[in-house]
């Protein structure tokens, strides 16, 4: 997204943003517009924007919106429903929506607050089995068949809850979307696997892939208005790196997912990363658009040396407005990112 050919006059042109104010249900916010301008005859400005810079424009008002009134996240909604195994057309009658609005919030419609917060009540198994056997949308038998799934997941939810604290250790968990990780909730296996995939291409040395997760999960907000993996980062003085990256990177070793390997320097010890045998990324955890944006990292990366990555990590403004009290970097400096 960072050129594009114009339509009037076929010139390749560079992606320009400014603040600008856009009005969604008869309230504004402030985002980092993107779009193209072309000078054409006798100089005059003809300003465009594509699929591309829409999405990311009209993303940043929703993730705005959807904070301000505490709202789902497609992904949170998205879940819900695999978690009881329903069609998104059933859940719709579950919670009394028109017969395709569910699947319509999954897709990245925004709920109306009254929907959202029936979402939100859904989501623990206990009031959700009320809301099924209010429900009329399910024969008798199949009644039965989800309470039971439902009571299995009540079992499950209160046995996985030293498991959940754990994760929220692990990643440094704010739990809900917010600009501090991408209106994006963190998940751990996804994390995991961007760990994998980076150490598979580039074998990475230990300060050189914290840098790597920062520019994947700003990168992917830059270009789509929401992070990859939803961690959040820290400004310290050897760049922007996982807020947890200690514990992350521990657990990616002591779990078998990479090894690692210590080299001895006059200055103190090396670390570099390298893929366990016979363990295999994931792919199928990853949509197509954040596949290319890995992709995307080790293409940019992956002829550079890990001092020219932290040398171009100290040149981010994500790193120079913050490091020197060491703050969470908001997403928001995605925009501004130079290294990709």
């Amino acid at each position: 997204m960072k050129t594009h050919s114009s339509p009037f006059s076929e010139r390749l042109l560079d992606l320009k943003t400014r603040t600008q104010s856009i009005s969604f249900r008869k309230e504004t916010f402030n985002v980092v517009y993107h779009y193209y301008e072309d000078f054409g005859l006798n100089n005059a400005s003809h300003e465009f924007t594509t699929t591309e810079t829409d999405e990311v424009n009209i993303q940043q008002v929703y993730n705005q919106y959807r904070e301000k009134y505490n709202l789902p996240f497609p992904e949170e909604i998205q879940a819900m429903r695999e978690k009881y195994q329903l069609s998104a057309s059933k859940m719709s009658d579950v919670l009394g929506f028109g017969t395709n609005v569910y699947r319509q919030y999954e897709n990245g419609e925004v709920p109306n607050q009254s929907n959202a917060r029936l979402i939100q009540l859904a989501q623990d198994p206990a009031e959700f089995k009320k809301l099924i056997l209010l429900s009329a949308a399910f024969s008798a038998a199949e009644t039965e068949k989800i309470s039971k799934r439902i009571d299995q997941l009540m079992q499950e939810e209160a046995k996985g809850l030293h498991q959940s604290l754990i994760e929220n250790y692990l990643l440094d968990n704010n739990e809900k979307p917010t600009a501090e990780n991408g209106y994006q909730s963190p998940n751990l296996e996804k994390v995991r696997q961007v760990i994998l995939y980076l150490v598979e291409q580039l074998k990475p040395w230990k300060t050189g892939l914290n840098k790597l997760l920062f520019y994947a999960d700003f990168a992917h907000y830059r270009y789509h208005g929401k992070s990859l993996m939803g961690l959040r980062y820290r400004a310290i003085p050897l760049g922007t790196v996982p807020s947890s990256y200690d514990r992350l990177l521990a657990n990616s070793i002591e779990t078998g997912l990479v090894n690692v390997e210590y080299h001895e320097f006059p200055n103190g010890i090396g670390e570099r990363f390298s893929p366990t045998p016979k363990v295999n990324f994931n792919a199928s955890l990853f949509s197509e658009v954040e596949l290319k944006t890995l992709e995307l990292i080790v293409k940019t990366f992956s002829n550079k040396k890990t001092t020219d990555i932290v040398q171009l990590n100290h040149q981010e403004t994500a790193w120079l407005d913050n490091q020197e009290n060491r703050q969470i970097v908001s997403y928001e400096y995605a925009f501004g990112l130079k290294g990709i």
